[in-house]
């Protein structure tokens, strides 16, 4: 009899590979920089800013090279079915004050159980930011992570537990085809954050991680001249993936000498035109249907990604049986072929 963990874990790297394979389907590049960074044997928890939605979790999950556990926000699991799945792919419910109050003294609970994951060397994936904007720049943290690791240490202070922030870079968030960097940071020990006492000083480390990640993510500093700053990037054409120059940039009156982005090619509209045609019915969907219903813009990237890894791939597969049934299976496949090819080149040719 195979065993639950196993059944579990293959599971997991089922969902994973299909991420993975979807992301093929959405982004023209996904670059992965320090993973040197990940220990692979202890407790990990991966802080990282928070833009784009459920996007952001999948894409630290699949290039962190570990099986993350993560947290979600709580009204995602009010139906028993899908709260069965977010929870066998390791979400785990985090309560806000616009859950209700009462709701709040449940996180206690929450965290407490982050804790025993990472006694077990597991790993977490936590947005202190506590919500997510479009806005290039690092917000002010919650405490949410902090208590998790004050349980941590007061459990556990001689097992070595690893902080390592993490800087989402996506150039265009809000379209399809779009470029994002993924920066892994080096790791913070908690245990350097011990008072005299032994108390952790919660203020001391939360401005460690908040200065960490403004070295990994474009920072924009939210005051009269953020829409100044912000419009004089995009004039100069940075590249937002790559946020070392860019922040050097935004220190260096403007002064960039990376990389800057190209016009998209007549070639992308050209095979997203073909691309159109093979899936008008999932487009029809999105542009009618699911996209006028999006109030936040930060929705927009997840919602499209769920579209292009549920219903594209079932009218494509349903698509090429018809035609085989039609035509013959040779025809179908031949569909098949071109339904998966010409997707991926006009992406490639953007």
């Amino acid at each position: 009899m195979i065993k639950l963990p196993v059944l579990k874990k293959l599971w997991l790297i089922i969902v994973e590979t299909y991420i993975k394979l979807g992301f093929l389907f959405y982004f023209k590049k996904i670059k992965s920089h320090y993973l040197e960074e990940i220990p692979t044997d202890k407790a990990v928890i991966f802080l990282s800013n928070h833009q784009n939605a459920l996007l952001d979790p999948l894409l630290i999950t699949v290039s962190s090279t570990r099986k993350n556990y993560f947290l979600t926000r709580a009204d995602a699991f009010s139906n028993r079915i899908i709260s069965s799945i977010l929870k066998s792919l390791q979400m785990i419910p985090v309560y806000r004050l616009r859950d209700g109050i009462r709701t709040i003294t449940k996180n206690k609970e929450i965290f407490s159980s982050c804790s025993d994951f990472l006694l077990l060397n597991k790993s977490i994936i936590l947005f202190p930011e506590g919500n997510h904007s479009l806005n290039r720049c690092v917000r002010n943290l919650s405490k949410g992570f902090t208590r998790i690791v004050d349980d941590y240490l007061k459990k556990r202070k001689d097992q070595e537990l690893v902080i390592i922030p993490v800087g989402l870079n996506y150039q265009s968030p809000t379209e399809f085809g779009d470029r994002v960097s993924i920066y892994f940071g080096r790791s913070i020990d908690p245990g350097n954050y011990l008072n005299s006492n032994d108390v952790l000083d919660i203020q001391r480390l939360k401005i460690s991680v908040q200065d960490n990640l403004k070295l990994l993510t474009t920072h924009i500093k939210i005051d009269n001249d953020y829409e100044s700053n912000l419009n004089k990037l995009n004039t100069l054409k940075v590249d937002f993936t790559d946020p070392i120059l860019v922040n050097e940039c935004l220190n260096n009156q403007f002064q960039y000498r990376g990389n800057k982005t190209r016009s998209i090619s007549r070639m992308f509209y050209f095979f997203k035109f073909f691309t159109i045609l093979i899936y008008s019915i999932p487009y029809l969907i999105w542009k009618k249907i699911i996209s006028p219903k999006i109030v936040d813009d930060e929705f927009i990237g997840t919602l499209r990604f769920s579209v292009i890894i549920t219903i594209a791939p079932l009218f494509l597969i349903g698509e090429a049986i018809l035609i085989s049934v039609l035509f013959g299976y040779v025809y179908g496949l031949i569909s098949l072929f071109i339904g998966i090819i010409v997707p991926l080149i006009s992406l490639r040719a953007k």
